[in-house]
């Protein structure tokens, strides 16, 4: 009896670790399956091609991040508010883009939100607008060229945080003012503090108007039918401190009637402040109006069908829902706590990143507006504490609705570990089905804060890939030195594998002028030029010319060389500065030079080989 007892309590464990052991070996199986074809979908092979360009701003970098997706490949820094001697931006005294960053303010700025140009509800492909927080500027980018075209100061405004088109003309791009202050007299009386919405044309960045607010305008967000732009305001109170900015039960956001506005200008209804009209709401009933919504929201956005206002609730587990025309609330759902942000997929519904529960959660927006307790849709965790999200083309009016990036704040286990900072973490989103699938995590340099896609076919005939040689550019043939007193100019070309002149002579002190052209004429041919010991290193891409000014050194030698690889012979791509002393003889010839020869040819020194 005690024998078959423990025979079948033997079959019968058996029984139950081959079933749990079946179960572990479906779920790994599972896992292992869903790992290969999250691979597959990200994987772009050696020569091809993704599908979007991802531009990622650049926080306290200065800068512009892109990113293939769905490969999550990094493919280009775009240097705006900062140097980067690398790219040869703006780290050369006296150079266009130098002088252009300098005249506009520090040579650092902290970069948050990137916004496409469109035409007709779709992104363009022309111009990338990107703002400096730090310093109250705002940065126009060609994406023919990937290359900072302007950058403006905006008067009256501290804190340069919401930016975003009005649409659809993509006439201005607007930022806001986040960092209240008293612009008008300069004082510190917080009584006298306020902030602005500041209109910009769209090219040249000249600030055409702004609207005055009591209180600050945080994340901007167009309407689609030109009329309202919108901005939350977290701290209505006027506070100067965290208490007091949380003080009241119900913050707003602002719609700023933009064409009263300009009827307002038009009419002379403004008071000039530092040079730029500004339009005083208690002076032009209707131009601003306040929306309540729970205290302290965060994000705001535009549905794609311009129908609706999403603010994101932040201290609130809630979106409110706010009409678009009306400017009435229609809905103010639960989503989960620390709701950030919402982007948008073509089959509307919502995507809302949740800070405290590191999440994104997917709801139906028509469902919520109608009471139907089943909007929630789905919810994937992310790691760790995600701040902006952003579907591909959820800024326009005709979304994708296949991918979404996470932009999280913490990365913590995610990453080797490089240090007590660690870098950012992005998590790409698949959102094309009924569930959402985390796909793949790339890190980036700090700190992203926003993201815009951007489909590869837009920017297939307009990223230009050799400049077009200008009227001013040195020729192949016409190469020369200019002297006029201490002022030298050389006009210089490059090619594989050769600078031409491959030397010229100046005097210690002069101020020298190098004009250099690129002339490769096929992509990819970029060469650089460095000069030791005097600080100077520039990028020059084919067709491209690059004029350089710095003050020559002491007497000596000094070598210049190219800094991009380029050829078998790239080492050997290098000239000299012969510096004299003031008062000594100087050539104007750029010829190279000669050596006398003796039976034998020159004399040198024996090298033996063993």
């Amino acid at each position: 009896m005690k024998i078959t007892c423990l025979s079948a309590l033997l079959a019968t464990s058996t029984a139950l670790f081959t079933a749990c052991n079946s179960d572990s070996t479906a779920t790994k199986q599972k896992a292992a399956a869903q790992t290969a074809s999250a691979a597959q979908r990200v994987y772009v092979a050696p020569g091809k091609l993704d599908d979007y360009y991802a531009f990622l701003s650049g926080g306290q970098s200065g800068g512009v991040f892109v990113y293939g997706i769905p490969s999550c490949r990094f493919i280009k820094e775009i240097a705006v508010f900062e140097p980067r001697a690398g790219l040869g931006y703006a780290n050369n005294p006296g150079s266009e883009s130098y002088l252009r960053l300098k005249e506009s303010g520090p040579m650092w700025g902290d970069t948050h939100h990137p916004v496409l140009s469109q035409t007709n509800g779709r992104y363009d492909g022309r111009w990338l607008w990107i703002n400096d927080k730090a310093n109250g500027r705002v940065a126009r980018i060609s994406l023919r060229t990937f290359e900072t075209a302007v950058i403006r100061k905006v008067p009256n405004i501290q804190g340069a945080h919401g930016l975003d088109a009005w649409l659809p003309s993509c006439k201005y791009v607007y930022v806001n003012g986040e960092l209240e202050h008293d612009f008008v007299q300069n004082g510190t009386d917080p009584q006298q503090y306020r902030s602005v919405i500041a209109f910009l044309d769209s090219e040249s960045l000249e600030t055409k108007f702004e609207v005055m607010i009591v209180g600050n305008a945080d994340i901007a967000s167009s309407g689609k039918d030109g009329r309202y732009v919108f901005s939350t305001m977290y701290n209505t109170e006027n506070a100067v401190t965290s208490e007091g900015m949380i003080e009241r039960d119900k913050d707003a956001v602002a719609a700023i009637d933009v064409p009263l506005a300009e009827k307002a200008v038009a009419e002379g209804k403004f008071t000039r402040i530092n040079g730029v009209p500004v339009v005083k709401p208690d002076e032009v009933p209707g131009v601003l109006t306040l929306i309540p919504v729970p205290k302290n929201p965060h994000g705001c956005n535009v549905t794609p069908d311009g129908n609706y206002v999403m603010a994101s609730g932040k201290l609130s587990p809630t979106v409110t829902i706010i009409d678009a025309h009306s400017l009435k609330v229609v809905a103010e759902p639960e989503v989960g706590l620390g709701p950030l942000h919402t982007t948008f997929d073509n089959r509307g519904n919502a995507y809302t990143s949740l800070f405290i529960d590191s999440q994104i959660v997917k709801w139906n927006i028509q469902k919520a507006i109608k009471g139907d307790p089943t909007y929630i849709v789905d919810r994937v965790d992310v790691h760790y504490n995600v701040g902006h999200t952003k579907a591909a083309g959820s800024d326009t009016s005709y979304p994708s609705g296949d991918w979404l990036i996470s932009l999280n704040k913490l990365s913590k286990g995610m990453y080797l570990p490089v240090g007590p900072a660690m870098p950012e973490s992005q998590e790409l989103i698949d959102i094309s089905g009924e569930k959402m699938r985390v796909i793949a995590a790339f890190p980036s340099l700090s700190e992203p804060h926003d993201a815009v896609f951007l489909s590869r076919q837009v920017l297939a005939d307009k990223v230009v890939q050799t400049y077009e040689i200008t009227p001013t550019a040195t020729k192949l043939g016409e190469e020369k030195l200019v002297r006029n007193g201490t002022q030298v100019d050389v006009y210089m070309t490059c090619i594989r594998s050769k600078f031409v002149p491959e030397q010229f002579e100046v005097h210690s002190g002069d101020r020298v002028t190098i004009h250099l052209t690129n002339v490769e004429t096929v992509r990819d041919m970029t060469h650089g030029f460095a000069l030791a010991e005097h600080g100077i290193n520039i990028a020059v891409d084919p067709g491209q010319t690059q004029v350089v000014p710095f003050t020559a050194g002491a007497p000596g030698t000094y070598w210049y060389y190219c800094t991009w690889f380029c050829s078998a012979l790239h080492l050997e791509m290098r000239g000299r500065m012969l510096v004299k002393p003031i008062g000594a003889t100087v050539s104007d010839s750029i010829a190279p030079p000669t050596l006398e020869k003796t039976q034998g040819g020159p004399k040198q020194d024996k090298v033996s080989y063993e």
